[in-house]
């Protein structure tokens, strides 16, 4: 399953763009192919073209005053509303805006993370004059596993050519008209993504212009629904239903999924939200508008290149915005989780072999106050005294074979005394049957009990060699001795 992402704040940088985009990630190109270049510029700029140009032009077609008439424009006004550079002026055109992200900022319960995040957005633009939008699109995380049979060098393809075709995606260009630079990045460490930069300057009936975001989001989702409020407005009213009751813990179906489920069936909301509450939900249809339209464009390329790529359709994180000094931290974090249960495991895995080991050795299972360490001292201790008994039992098997040799005599003696060669040959070997236990180690007392028959023919062939050379013909004679190595079956024992 592939994660598709889209990420926007007022974090958008022109140093992060174009040439100098190369050098602030010129040592973080360790995922990159041969052959492939490190930014591809869209819409038909070049990597040299200026960025600040690019803004310039785009906020004059959104009704901002060009440089070159600023001066006789500024001259115009009364004298409390001239400003001294044409930077203040833009810096006064995004004053409304800027005031409302210094009062979320502010607010007394907003949270450390929400409080950290808006006060880089107005250290931006502080340092750049002028709000500037940024959008990062990815269509898969660097964790999201590949396709089978598809190459790291097809799948590169495959988010390329997705991210130029989305550039040029109808939807796309409707939702984001004021987009003025839009590259596709291969040279992070993360995954290939998409990344613009934005303006939302806005002319009002009046004349004036002002920095209005939200307004301009309000106008793109209307002209998405063919100019139909009413649309709009139900759109918006199941959206402020699935708010109340999503569950966005990882696994859980995300909201944009719920909601384009719902707007498929013709599904009417609970109840008709508020316009402030309808307003405050306008982005996040927007957002949502965006991810679709990504992902229909993800699909189709995919299907055209033969490459089975499916949507996720859960939450894949807790939703919070990261930059990427964050989410390097945290992907570390997880490699480190990952590890750490991988040690777990063979941890797991070690005192289940020790524990067994113990309960095989000892014979008996490990009190469990004791620590792994001790268990294996424990062991220890035991096989050592189980090799003082094997070798007190070497030196009374020793013993016992001298027993068997001063036997062996003694039976030469008895052949003399016996006319039937079967039972005395039964005779030795149950003699050596009864001492086999005493001669072998405990494997070999498992082999004997499983192939004891075996044992028993080997044994009676052995026997009948030894008789044949120990006794002397006469004595053979007397026994009736059949031929060595005329072992009949029947007569084994």
């Amino acid at each position: 399953m592939a994660s598709t992402t889209f990420e926007n704040a007022y974090f958008g940088s022109l140093l992060d763009m174009a040439e100098s985009h190369l050098d602030v990630h010129k040592n973080q190109r360790d995922r990159m192919l041969d052959g492939e270049q490190p930014v591809i510029e869209l819409r038909g700029n070049s990597i040299h073209d200026d960025s600040w140009q690019l803004l310039i032009d785009k906020a004059v077609q959104q009704g901002v005053v060009p440089p070159n008439k600023w001066s006789e424009y500024n001259k115009k006004l009364a004298k409390s509303r001239r400003k001294d550079s044409y930077e203040e002026y833009l810096r006064t055109l995004c004053s409304r805006v800027v005031k409302g992200l210094e009062r979320e900022r502010n607010k007394d319960k907003q949270t450390a993370q929400n409080r950290a995040q808006i006060s880089q957005q107005l250290a931006y633009f502080d340092r750049q004059n002028v709000l500037i939008d940024g959008s990062l699109w990815y269509i898969a995380n660097a964790d999201d596993p590949r396709p089978k049979g598809v190459s790291e060098s097809d799948w590169r393809q495959f988010e390329v050519e997705t991210f130029k075709r989305f550039d040029d995606d109808p939807t796309y260009n409707l939702l984001n008209p004021g987009v003025f630079r839009s590259e596709v990045h291969l040279d992070e460490k993360g995954e290939i993504h998409k990344q613009d930069v934005a303006v939302w300057f806005h002319k009002d009936k009046r004349g004036r212009v002002q920095y209005a975001k939200s307004k301009g989001i309000h106008d793109v989702l209307l002209k998405l629904y063919h100019g139909d409020q009413d649309e709009l407005d139900r759109r918006l009213d199941l959206l402020c239903d699935i708010t109340r009751t999503v569950d966005k813990t990882p696994g859980k179906t995300r909201a944009d999924v719920l909601l384009f489920k719902d707007v498929e069936n013709g599904k009417q909301p609970t109840q008709h939200y508020t316009d402030r509450e309808r307003t405050a939900r306008e982005i996040v249809l927007w957002r949502f508008e965006n991810l679709r339209a990504l992902q229909q464009v993800a699909l189709q390329v995919a299907k055209e290149r033969g490459i089975n790529y499916q949507l996720s359709t859960t939450y894949e994180t807790d939703g919070q915005h990261q930059n990427r000094t964050a989410y390097m931290a945290a992907r570390k974090a997880r490699n480190q989780v990952k590890g750490y249960k991988r040690a777990v495991y063979a941890n797991n895995k070690l005192q289940n072999k020790i524990d067994n080991t113990y309960k095989s050795v000892v014979g008996s299972n490990p009190d469990p106050d004791l620590s792994p360490l001790d268990r294996v001292n424990e062991i220890a201790n035991h096989l050592q005294k189980m090799k003082e008994e094997a070798q007190k039992i070497q030196e009374q098997n020793e013993r016992e074979q001298q027993k068997l040799d001063q036997n062996k005599r003694q039976n030469e003696l008895l052949q003399q005394q016996t006319s039937n060669w079967q039972q005395f040959r039964l005779l030795l070997v149950n003699i050596i049957e009864k001492l086999w236990n005493l001669i072998f180690d405990r494997d070999m007392r498992s082999d004997y009990k499983n192939n004891h028959q075996k044992w028993r023919d080997s044994m009676t062939v052995q026997v009948d060699n030894q008789m044949h050379k120990m006794i002397d013909d006469k004595t053979k004679d007397r026994l009736h001795v059949p031929e060595k190595g005329s072992n009949n079956p029947e007569k084994t024992l």
